[in-house]
């Protein structure tokens, strides 16, 4: 009993209902029917508990949002301001600067990153690209900068963490940096001005904000998603503890428009605020029932004879993860889209932090 107690209390504290253990899925005679779990498996098989359609859909005022994609490109770009553009495939974004000297790109997603180059020059037509910025080392926002392989006289820029990453991982999509920072840096180009301030709040090395002053557009890559809630795991972070202290950040800077890298929509500063309170919200919430944890361990280790400690541990983790989910999707629905689809991942993260810290 001493063991098993020291094992949680080496852990975190956290909350829920006392005994955590659920039957599968299977129907078992004189068993209530399995209710909806929105942190359970996602079915396709009709009258499933959690058949997809159990979820709520996109909300509206998120569809309304989103713009059109051209059925020919398969891309969307947008001209936000003078010679800013973005662009999306519905699922990735990219953005490109235009001046007089040339163009700025910034990110290269491998999803459209083939269609790049002629979206530039359908805007930019004769303007050579100059630059190519990296928002952070992930693939799947810059894996396609090779389509600009045989562009003369090139900039690649990025942070010098994320340029020794590159070099060790062998990637060749990916372009290597021609230019790197390890502190807050900018560049001009044609009279615009590029900021570029070193971060951590998604990336295992570094990531960068992306400022562009005379637009008041700021690019910060995997942090919200406007009109939803993050992507799993606070969009996958590595880091939730310093994620939690982007928002106030990235609030400090002027600007009109954010761009996010995912979805198809730019964001907004009231976008910002509404990622923050919601991300605050399940981190306080998961933080509530952290302060009984280790009583409702024990009281499941009870129920199971204390025959296995560690399933004790995974069933009341569930069950905190549940109580949290079950809190937060019942505030934040009709605010934000999709919380029912990724409340139970962004708790058990919160969950997994304080296990950790």
């Amino acid at each position: 009993m001493k063991t098993c107690k020291l094992f949680a209390s080496a852990l975190f504290s956290v909350g829920l209902s006392a005994l955590a253990l659920q039957p599968s899925y299977a129907a078992v005679e004189g068993e209530p029917s399995p209710q909806f779990n929105s942190g359970g498996d996602v079915s396709l098989t009709p009258g499933h508990s959690n058949h997809y359609m159990a979820f709520a859909p996109e909300s509206p005022e998120m569809l309304a949002r989103m713009p059109t994609i051209d059925p020919e490109t398969g891309l969307h770009v947008s001209q936000i301001k003078p010679g800013l553009f973005y662009v999306t495939d519905g699922v990735y974004q990219s953005a490109f600067l235009v001046t007089d000297e040339g163009v700025i790109v910034i990110d290269a997603p491998p999803s459209f990153a083939d269609k790049l180059p002629d979206a530039i020059r359908q805007h930019a037509p004769g303007i050579a690209i100059r630059y190519l910025v990296y928002s952070h080392g992930h693939s799947d926002h810059i894996a396609g900068a090779r389509v600009f392989g045989d562009v003369d006289g090139l900039e690649i820029v990025a942070h010098a963490d994320v340029a020794r990453s590159l070099a060790r991982a062998e990637r060749p999509n990916i372009l290597p940096p021609t230019k790197t920072y390890d502190a807050p840096h900018s560049f001009s180009l044609g009279g615009e001005t590029v900021e570029l301030t070193p971060a951590s709040f998604h990336a295992e090395d570094a990531d960068t904000i992306v400022y562009l002053p005379k637009q008041k557009f700021v690019a910060a890559v995997d942090t919200i998603t406007p009109g939803e809630v993050p992507f799993m795991n606070f969009g996958a972070t590595s880091d939730v503890g310093a994620y939690m202290t982007l928002f106030d950040t990235i609030l400090e800077y002027e600007f009109d428009h954010i761009l996010s890298g995912h979805v198809s929509v730019l964001g907004t500063r009231e976008d910002v605020l509404k990622a923050r309170d919601y991300s605050h919200d399940v981190w306080q919430t998961a933080g509530a029932g952290m302060a009984t944890f280790l009583d409702r361990f024990n009281a499941t280790l009870t129920e199971l004879e204390y025959q296995n400690a560690n399933l004790a541990y995974r069933a009341t983790i569930e069950a905190v993860r549940r109580d949290c989910a079950s809190e937060v999707i019942s505030r934040w629905t009709g605010k934000l889209s999709v919380v029912d689809v990724w409340a139970d991942s962004h708790c058990q993260t919160v969950i997994l932090y304080n296990i950790m810290h």
